[in-house]
């Protein structure tokens, strides 16, 4: 009695202290203490102390505020008393206090991974350098990076493989050394991965033979499939592919943690139980899910409790205390609310994500300019409250440590600096049977001899959505060139109200109601046959206008013949396409889609309760040649995902049934008892009382056979109004 009734003082004293530590900013302690809790490294607590911490937190961040000191500082701790140092080699195992498997260190106790999730490695790959990595292990709480490897979207396998290769050497040479762990995410976007599983196979099976024998790689086969079921037994489904790279990965005698996608950008977690990879004898697997705290509440929260009950491994190796869109709608609270969760069931995550985007759910303030050994009013809010968390969490798994007395490490030898050389041969893998990116060709991964222009480009403006006193807007600046556009760009327009946020582009000036934005660095290449956008929010009258005019690309003026998108009625939901000529020049061939519009449509990322990433980075013919598809290619069907008392959202999948791609673009109408305030994946052609008429994206015009897309918007709507769409048609 007399030692159980000491080890809960311990317990209790230990969160108190790591509360002090929360709080201490304001009473001039975080300093000193935020400043030692890394390099002190205690030894690991025992399994029975750490369980009880975990199960006592209850999450409580701000995201104004640092409770913990953030100066830019790198500190000397050795590799013993690193992460990988103290835990060595992970497993997915049972332990005790928590109901379903979870992460193990090498020692068998349970162990969470508190991870940053780089963004899209093409487009933000300053950011993977080795000071970075230890400034988030120094100074943020962070034990764990993941590599957002995408492999389309200009990504992997369509150009910039070289350039990806070479950041995950780096990236995994920086985290071996500093005692980190890494994923390798396979950053599937709104699609069956089985599309590209033999790239994917044979992407997985260099990379778990090159890095078999380090400790701190784990593998993310892919990132958010979307309407693929995890089984049903077609042999396309998610089940298949999971069992055949997990397999793939073990043929090379790889053992690490393979983490699987669910469907609906994974957050159908709780559909594993009844097919896990287990049954195969597969195992040291967990399965993702991802959620957004401004859009995902306790529909999404119930799905993981299922999944836990049922018994099955969860990893959140992405999450973000925005909405879906990664833009905005920060919600601190419900952000506070899934972190307890997490914690009280030794769930890993990874936060989206480190960079400067501008978008809500970066990490770090647009205006940073520095890749590493950041300060704290570098951070934005997103960035706060990930250090507060995190550190909050280590506070405590350290007092917990320090009040045990405990030492479960045992002896640690240095990082393994050689790894295996990559197998030989590689299979050769069957071609996938859907072309690899259905927009646009593969680009070969150096050209020789690239060509390059500074002349020819068009841009062309649109209102994806208008509220009477605000709307979106979306400008697309397209090369249509068979060669690179280089040398950055300018648009000018006239505007009939005020921006009040930007994204993917600056604010070069503003007089009146003109503006100049030029491009943001990252996006001022521009591939052939390829676009950028840049979009921005705005506050107007609701009579007004939200369509820019007079608007040029680099001093050329558009054609103004382009004239407003069929049935946009003015002040309601513009769209307008309008094209220039000239244009000057830009930066890197292999980069020359960086996400445009929100983590979805990066990456307006969202639908339902998601995101896409980079929906507008992809192939800008934006008014396909071809005729509307006859009704009867295509299939509809709307379904409402989340219903609260004044709001919802909706999902709607526009399905080719036939045997060949449909293309030439697909309209989609329906009546609607409220009013759409979000949309993704889609442009409002026309609104005109409850009736939308919806019609395709640039980038997605064309379904693939036996394939679908999906768009989705958020809506206002009275307390008793049904959310659901009616007399829903597709054309």
């Amino acid at each position: 009695m007399t030692s159980t009734s000491q080890a809960l003082s311990r317990i209790l004293a230990a969160i108190a202290a790591s509360a002090m530590l929360a709080t201490g900013c304001a009473t001039g302690v975080a300093a000193v203490s935020a400043q030692s809790a890394v390099a002190a490294q205690p030894a690991a607590a025992s399994s029975v102390d750490y369980t009880q911490a975990m199960k006592s937190f209850t999450a409580d961040a701000s995201g104004d505020q640092l409770a913990y000191a953030v100066n830019g500082e790198l500190k000397d701790v050795a590799y013993k008393d690193t992460p990988v140092g103290r835990h060595g080699k992970l497993s997915i195992g049972k332990a005790a206090g928590f109901s379903a498997p979870t992460v193990l260190d090498e020692h068998g106790q349970p162990f969470q991974l508190r991870g940053a999730s780089t963004h899209g490695v093409q487009w933000f790959p300053q950011y993977i350098n080795r000071d970075a990595f230890q400034s988030l292990r120094d100074e943020w709480g962070i034990n764990m990076v993941r590599l957002a490897l995408y492999p389309r979207e200009g990504g992997y396998l369509q150009g910039s493989q070289a350039k990806m290769d070479a950041k995950i050497e780096e990236a995994v040479t920086a985290a071996n050394e500093l005692g980190m762990y890494v994923i390798l995410d396979w950053h599937v976007l709104n699609y069956n991965p089985n599309e590209d599983a033999a790239k994917a196979e044979e992407f997985f099976t260099k990379y778990a033979a090159k890095y078999k024998n380090l400790k701190n790689v784990l593998y993310e086969i892919d990132n958010e499939p979307t309407s693929t079921s995890w089984y049903d037994g077609s042999g396309n489904d998610l089940y298949t592919y999971s069992k055949r790279l997990t397999k793939a990965i073990r043929a090379t005698g790889n053992q690490s943690i393979v983490i699987c996608g669910t469907n609906t950008w994974s957050q159908d977690v709780d559909a594993v139980a009844a097919n896990p990879l287990s049954a195969d004898g597969l195992t040291n697997v967990a399965y993702t899910l991802h959620f957004y705290a401004g859009t995902h509440y306790d529909n999404i929260k119930n799905k993981l409790r299922t999944a836990l009950s049922a018994g099955t491994p969860v990893f959140v190796t992405e999450f973000g205390i925005t909405d879906a869109s990664g833009w905005g709608g920060i919600d601190i609270a419900n952000a506070n609310d899934w972190m307890t969760l997490l914690t009280r069931n030794n769930i890993s995550y990874a936060a989206w994500s480190l960079c400067n985007k501008g978008e809500g759910a970066s990490y770090l303030k647009e205006s940073t300019s520095k890749t590493s050994k950041w300060t704290g009013s570098e951070l934005s809010t997103s960035g706060i409250w990930l250090v507060n968390t995190s550190r909050r969490i280590q506070a405590m798994i350290d007092g917990a440590s320090q009040s045990s007395g405990t030492d479960t490490d045992g002896s640690t030898t240095e990082p393994t600096t050689d790894p295996t050389p990559d197998p030989t041969p590689d299979p050769t893998p069957s071609e996938p049977s859907e072309p690899t990116n259905p927009i646009a060709p593969t680009e070969p991964t150096t050209p020789s001899e690239p060509q390059t222009t500074t002349t020819g480009l068009t841009a062309e403006a649109a209102v994806s959505s208008n509220w009477g006193m605000g709307a979106n807007v979306n400008v697309t600046v397209n090369n249509p060139s068979d060669a690179t556009y280089t040398g950055g760009w300018k648009v000018e327009f006239d505007l009939d109200g005020t921006i009040t946020n930007l994204w993917c582009g600056k604010i070069v000036s503003h007089t009146g109601n003109h503006y100049v934005v030029s491009d943001a660095s990252w996006n001022a290449s521009i591939a052939p046959k390829h676009g950028t956008s840049f979009g921005f929010g705005m506050t107007k009258a609701p009579t007004s206008s939200a369509l820019p005019a007079n608007l040029t690309v680099n001093g050329v003026a558009a054609d103004a013949s382009q004239g407003a998108s069929d049935g946009v009625s003015d002040g309601a939901s513009d769209g307008a396409s309008q094209e220039s000529g000239a244009a000057e020049s830009s930066k890197d061939s292999t980069d020359p889609k960086a996400p445009d519009t929100p983590k979805a449509s990066d990456d307006q990322k969202a639908s339902d309760d998601q995101k896409t990433d980079s929906s507008d980075s992809q192939s800008t013919d934006t008014k396909p040649a071809d005729p509307k598809p006859a009704a009867s290619d295509l299939t509809v069907e709307a379904k409402v995902n989340s219903n609260w008392m004044l709001g919802a959202t909706v999902q709607v999948e526009v399905g080719n049934t036939t045997d060949t791609a449909h293309e030439g673009g697909w309209t989609v109408e329906f009546d609607l008892d409220g009013d759409i305030t979000n949309l993704w994946n889609g442009t409002i052609a026309s609104h005109k009382g409850n009736h939308y008429v919806i019609t395709n994206a640039s980038w997605n015009g064309t379904i693939w056979a036996k394939q679908n897309v999906t768009l989705g918007f958020t809506m206002s709507k009275s307390l008793f109004a049904d959310a659901q769409p009616t007399n829903v048609i597709v054309r």
